[in-house]
């Protein structure tokens, strides 16, 4: 066979938090790394943050060379902008159940490409660290378990050109009305960013009034954008991500997050007890940001629901070109300044933090 999946770290339990260094010592080429975390729920019907945010951060590092630096959900929602499949996420609110958050690392433009792929053999000491807090999504978790697989090319071994690299390189407060200026890196060309726009309470559309990207103090301005413009030009055409939930079978409220942060939509699966006479009560979720509440029911089960929406993780997607095709990659080598300039909306939320990610090419 032309590919094969190999296990690189058995499932282990690692205790309740710390960091996890793992030794890459693969000599095959690798098209993309797979971050499997697992914890058994210990307090049933409520969630306290996604469950990918127990993945606090994830690094690829040769030595002091980061090939690689995001937390568990922002990763995800690259994956999920950089391919259109967004990764799976089994997502449980029952006692004893298990949640099951797959975070998936690609190499290249797709799965299995030959031309951009990770060559573990270019490097002198390449290792994965892993940072975990068993407990982030839900109190009192004792048990969980993490792995790591890969997909190698094995009897078809390519010629790579390079590689995709990601980086979140700046986290900052921001400020209502407020201007907050960067000067990005001019190293490796840019396939995509992506812009982190996380609150307690606020769409990621909301927190930011405006988005400029200007070369050289603005001789040229490849955008300046709304992230309400954003979302209507590149984000929506995506469509909509879909997460399955299994609710707590009790009359409980039940409290839900999920990678959903934006135009949120739900569907409940229940069964009313003979003492209930009307479907009339059925109750309706709310939704804050990542977070899908509802209500207390007497004389009801609520057995799952499907969450639906858009912007993964609070992430919006400013895509440089056709991020399927390396031709259009933002060469920026060429340039001696180049800055991106966002401004805080007129409200920036509770808690706010806006991070910058960029996907770059990184050559051999």
């Amino acid at each position: 066979m032309k590919y094969r999946e190999v296990e690189v770290y058995a499932p282990t339990d690692l205790g309740a938090a710390g960091t996890k260094t793992i030794d890459i010592n693969l000599t095959d080429i690798v098209s993309s790394l797979e971050i499997i975390w697992k914890f058994t729920v210990a307090t049933g019907d409520a969630l306290t943050a996604p469950i990918s945010d127990c993945i606090t951060k994830i690094e690829l590092v040769d030595g002091s060379d980061v090939l690689f630096s995001l937390s568990g959900s922002e990763a995800q929602a690259l994956a999920f902008y950089g391919t259109g499949i967004m990764p799976h996420n089994y997502i449980t609110l029952k006692s004893g159940d298990e949640c099951v958050c797959v975070i998936p690392i690609y190499f290249g433009y797709r799965l299995f490409d030959p031309e951009y792929a990770m060559d573990f053999t270019k490097f002198k000491n390449p290792q994965l660290k892993i940072t975990w807090d068993e407990d982030a999504a839900n109190s009192g978790v004792t048990t969980n378990s993490l792995s790591v697989r890969a997909w190698v090319f094995d009897e078809y071994q390519p010629r790579p050109r390079g590689f995709l690299m990601a980086k979140n390189i700046k986290s900052f407060t921001p400020s209502a009305n407020t201007y907050e200026y960067t000067d990005l890196p001019l190293d490796y060309p840019y396939r995509l960013m992506l812009l982190r726009c996380k609150s307690d309470d606020l769409s990621p559309v909301s927190q930011l009034s405006e988005i400029k990207l200007s070369e050289e103090h603005d001789k040229r301005i490849p955008f300046d954008i709304t992230p309400e413009e954003l979302f209507q030009k590149i984000i929506a055409p995506m469509g909509r991500i879909e997460e399955y939930v299994r609710l707590g079978e009790s009359s409980n409220a039940q409290t839900i997050y999920t990678a959903v942060t934006h135009l949120h939509d739900g569907v409940i699966d229940l069964a009313y007890a003979d003492a209930d006479t009307g479907a009339s009560g059925t109750p309706s979720p709310t939704y804050s940001a990542n977070k899908v509440s509802i209500a207390a029911k007497a004389n009801c089960t609520y057995y799952k629901m499907v969450v639906t929406g858009y912007c993964p993780h609070f992430c919006l997607l400013v895509p440089f070109g056709n991020i399927m095709d390396d031709r259009d990659a933002y060469d920026v080598r060429k340039l001696k300044n180049l800055r991106l300039t966002l401004k805080g909306a007129s409200s920036v939320g509770t808690n706010p933090e806006v991070s910058i990610i960029l996907q770059q090419l990184r050559y051999y």
